[in-house]
């Protein structure tokens, strides 16, 4: 097995368990983190940003399921999240395509890419769905959760 396909082994059977310190631990100092929310997270961000979602992970009745995939010779990890979302608790189903580069047995660079606008009307309801597409409801998003881990 290669040191990348471990690296992601590992992080994706902690984050299965919830185990945020395993997760970080696997992180480089030199991070960087993005999604469709988040944009160019530091270590100190992205660590609290695993920590911040898995502390909630009973409340939120979080699951998570992945599948290591090879294409083009290029290994990532297609995960799926299940869980509860805001105070209504919407139920999200979130499918993630995430791609890593690992450097001495460390992640240094984390991508995350999934559908935002299905994203948002999942966990946002009405104005998810008509405003998914807009950049302005996006950054307006985006703003809120960098607040809760900044």
């Amino acid at each position: 097995m290669m040191e990348k396909e471990i690296i992601l082994k590992d992080f994706y059977d902690a984050f299965t368990k919830g185990d945020f310190k395993k997760m970080n631990s696997l992180y480089d100092k030199s991070i960087v983190f993005n999604d469709p929310i988040f944009k160019d997270l530091n270590h100190k961000q992205v660590t609290t940003m695993w920590k911040s979602l898995l502390s909630n992970k009973k409340e939120s009745k979080f699951e998570v399921s992945y599948e290591l995939l090879n294409e083009n010779d290029y290994l990532f990890v297609r995960w799926t999240a299940t869980y509860l979302f805001g105070q209504k608790r919407r139920k999200v189903i979130n499918v993630v395509d995430s791609r890593m580069e690992v450097k001495d047995g460390k992640i240094i660079k984390h991508t995350d890419s999934f559908n935002f606008k299905k994203w948002a009307k999942q966990s946002i309801g009405g104005p998810g769905f008509i405003f998914g597409n807009q950049k302005w409801f996006k950054n307006k998003v985006s703003k809120a959760a960098i607040e809760k881990i900044s």
